[in-house]
């Protein structure tokens, strides 16, 4: 497909839809992950201090929550990839019984404290939860992952019956994706792929790409969508996501 400004090569795969880049190494993420600074932006702080976060912030963790009780059953929530924990917070607030995992040495020794429930350190396939939950969220993770199959086969083990696993992600496929593709290849844009945040994000995903994941690991899609988040709402943004054009895409898997 090319490459990115930083000379990264993107590889995509037609019949599948993946978008995937050279991957970094473990030890690359947790250096990434374990600097606290990392949490001091996107509209929160280190301390975790949720009153002192940024509205839009909030607005996006409760629009996450109601999708979460519109289209899952159950009341035990495992977060993965938990960051500053607003959601699992909101969730519990909700009458959910949570957990969180990070790769932050940072939010698993210091934000537990704080909000009071666990957050186990390190990777989901590498960590003895001692039990199964009726929910696994994983919003805007899965494009982190080393390995997104083996993450997604590791989740649906950790499902009780009639279980969930809510994933949202970046759409590769969405209009904003399609014009900045365009202008990379046309050698218009003065840092080529720089939108699709590679070294930072493994993999890049569509509906398509996801529905392909999620058979290969014995899952069936009980919803899919595109979506804005949820301080970009307008007409146009919503008939962005009626034509599957929308930033993110939003997918619920079940054991099939």
């Amino acid at each position: 497909m090319g490459q990115d400004f930083t000379g990264r090569k993107i590889l995509k795969c037609d019949d599948c839809d993946y978008v995937s880049t050279p991957i970094s190494t473990r030890s690359e993420a947790e250096t990434l992950y374990d600097n606290p600074k990392y949490f001091d932006g996107w509209g929160c702080n280190l301390d975790f201090d949720y009153i002192r976060f940024e509205p839009a912030v909030h607005r996006q963790m409760e629009e996450y929550v109601r999708f979460i009780v519109e289209h899952t059953q159950g009341k035990s929530l495992l977060d993965i990839g938990t960051g500053h924990g607003l959601l699992p917070h909101l969730a519990q607030s909700r009458g959910y019984q949570v957990e969180g995992t990070d790769l932050s040495k940072h939010v698993s020794e210091t934000l537990s404290p704080k909000v009071g429930f666990p957050i186990h350190h390190g990777l989901i396939e590498e960590i003895d939860f001692g039990r199964k939950y009726d929910i696994i969220t994983m919003l805007h993770v899965l494009e982190h992952t080393t390995n997104p199959l083996t993450t997604l086969e590791r989740c649906k083990e950790l499902l009780n019956e009639n279980g969930s696993i809510v994933v949202v992600v970046p759409n590769y496929g969405s209009l904003d994706t399609r014009i900045k593709n365009l202008l990379s290849q046309l050698k218009l844009k003065s840092r080529p792929y720089k939108h699709l945040a590679l070294g930072h994000h493994n993999y890049v995903f569509s509906i398509r790409s996801l529905e392909v994941l999620g058979r290969r690991c014995g899952l069936k899609v009980a919803h899919r969508q595109t979506g804005q988040p949820a301080w970009r709402s307008s007409w146009w943004h919503r008939l962005l996501e009626r034509y599957g054009l929308a930033t993110w895409c939003w997918i619920v898997y079940r054991s099939a």
